[in-house]
């Protein structure tokens, strides 16, 4: 998974453990998940867990959440997203934004409701700075989008497509790359589909 994924928590008030208790209740009630409640060590190395697996279709497979509780980290329960496979996969910041929204949420409102509390998801702010692309790499994306025929890529297009990677010393973020293919005539399909090629071409280029 994508190290720029956001950290997520809720800040509770009383026992994250009793917090556990009742956002599984919640869940079981909902219909939406199947549940699974655990504890593992002691003290302040244990965690308290809660896996809620998703039974209604997704664009994600196996898509569900954990809700953790560690036990030197008092007033504070973690959230994490998981699915066997995203769509993208990995993940975009936003796709894994927007499905925590969607799977917990909901829960959140009926525990506020429930107990009068007013507890909401914290989603870790935007640190990085915005992509900058460098001249260089301007060149050779704009060398591969302008000649390129953008319904089917011609072998001339694919080799100014392996030159963007080849010759490039800065790698294009996915979420740049395809709003960039995007904005200058692709479609969102196509967009998607070659940043996610440039994404597995850049990963293999760092190997070598």
């Amino acid at each position: 998974m994508s190290a720029s994924l956001p950290d997520i928590d809720v800040a509770v008030s009383g026992s994250p453990r009793d917090f556990l208790d009742m956002m599984a209740e919640i869940g079981r009630r909902s219909g939406r998940f199947d549940v699974e409640r655990r504890t593992i060590g002691r003290g302040t190395t244990q965690i308290d867990g809660a896996n809620f697996r998703l039974r209604e279709a997704s664009p994600h497979q196996d898509l569900g959440f954990q809700l953790l509780a560690h036990g030197a980290a008092l007033g504070r329960v973690t959230v994490e997203v998981r699915a066997q496979r995203w769509r993208p996969d990995p993940p975009s910041r936003a796709v894994y934004i927007e499905a925590a929204r969607s799977l917990i949420t909901p829960l959140l409102k009926e525990f506020n409701r429930d107990h009068g509390k007013r507890i909401r998801l914290r989603i870790e702010s935007e640190r990085a700075a915005a992509f900058q692309m460098t001249a260089r790499t301007e060149i050779l994306l704009d060398r591969f989008v302008g000649c390129a025929n953008k319904s089917s890529l011609h072998p001339l297009d694919w080799n100014r497509f392996y030159e963007l990677i080849l010759e490039g010393r800065q790698e294009i973020p996915f979420e740049d790359l395809r709003a960039q293919l995007g904005d200058k005539g692709f479609t969102a399909a196509k967009a998607d589909q070659l940043a996610e090629l440039y994404r597995h071409l850049w990963a293999f280029k760092r190997l070598r």
